[in-house]
């Protein structure tokens, strides 16, 4: 047994004798020492490195995603873009970003594929609610690993699930050591000198409930945000640190597991891992964007993939030199030096 499957299997070992000591309730630091979930085969870790056209140095602790297909990963926009202060987009977008295997641990860089290839929808900002349309969508250079197609959310279901106020999951790869000092309470300094800042070496899921509920779960959610929120899917709570970006959010259905969108980033992000800003009851805590609205891009990166499949093709030829024969073959053979094509 190897080193990291040996870890694996430790570590699946403690968080089930673990699970029976998790006291109802949420912690005022709900996430803090959450524990660790390898129970999602689609977790996967992601990295970006440089500014634009560099990959020298990494300028951006990691964040997480979801792995669709073996080369589609869904994620937040809000890793790879920002907003001004007038609202406009402008673009994060590290130089080079790459995907680890599902539940590897962060530190692992073996398997790591490199992201040749963005599609991002109406990723926006009004002046009450920060990053509409949370969702990106990230075409890999070759395969992951071999794997089907995930199950996706649908309005119908959607529907359903709201009605009845269905417990979801989050997973990621987010800070689960809290940032506050013993004198301190949140909201913490999260700065790069602070010991407790950093990335989970492997996934987790935050302590707590999440439920997908209706905008008349918060009585207190009025015009404006009212209207801006209509097509996302709030949730009675946010729990995620940060890192746990771009981390699937699912949900049971007929006994199956389904994705529903990526982790929010919401109105109070980090607050319960001693970062964000103090709660307030004014808004929701949490919301994001189903999955189904998005379909236009996952088509858009399935039709990218089979463009660029067809085109990397490798091709034969047949070249002769005198009585001699030799075959070339790749993307655009040539003949060897001193042949003729036949």
């Amino acid at each position: 047994m190897g080193k990291l499957e040996f870890m694996r299997k430790s570590i699946l070992t403690s968080v089930v004798v673990s699970a029976c000591l998790i006291l109802v309730g949420i912690p005022a630091h709900a996430s803090f020492k959450a524990p660790i979930n390898l129970e999602n085969p689609r977790v996967v870790p992601i990295f970006g490195y440089g500014q634009p056209n560099t990959s020298q140095v990494q300028v951006r602790a990691g964040w997480s995603g979801y792995l669709y297909s073996p080369r589609i990963v869904f994620s937040a926009a809000h890793s790879n873009y920002s907003f001004d202060k007038s609202g406009n987009r402008i673009p994060l977008e590290p130089g080079v970003i790459t995907v680890g295997k599902p539940n590897s641990a962060a530190s692992d860089k073996t398997g790591r594929v490199k992201v040749i290839k963005t599609f991002v929808g109406n990723f926006s900002s009004t002046p009450n609610i920060r990053g509409l349309n949370d969702f990106i969508v990230y075409v890999l250079e070759k395969d992951l690993i071999s794997i089907a197609p995930g199950k996706l959310l649908t309005a119908e279901i959607e529907k359903e699930l709201v009605a009845a106020e269905t417990e979801v999951s989050m997973h990621g790869y987010g800070e689960y050591q809290d940032r506050c000092a013993a004198n301190e309470s949140p909201p913490c300094k999260g700065d790069q000198n602070n010991p407790n800042k950093g990335t989970s070496e492997f996934p987790r899921s935050p302590k707590g409930i999440m439920k997908l509920v209706a905008p008349s779960y918060f009585p207190w959610l009025q015009s404006p945000r009212l209207e801006d929120l209509a097509e996302e899917t709030l949730l009675s709570d946010n729990l995620a640190c940060a890192g746990d970006s771009g981390g699937p959010v699912t949900a049971l259905y007929e006994g199956e597991s389904i994705y529903l969108g990526t982790t929010p980033l919401g109105f109070t992000p980090g607050y319960y891992c001693g970062a964000g800003s103090s709660r307030t009851i004014t808004q929701p805590s949490g919301f994001f964007s189903p999955v189904y609205k998005h379909l236009d891009l996952i088509e858009a990166a399935e039709s990218f993939i089979k463009a660029r499949s067809a085109s990397t093709l490798k091709k034969s030829i047949t070249c002769y030199k005198g009585d001699l024969l030799t075959k070339a073959t790749g993307t655009n053979p040539k003949c060897p030096k001193g042949y003729k094509k036949k």
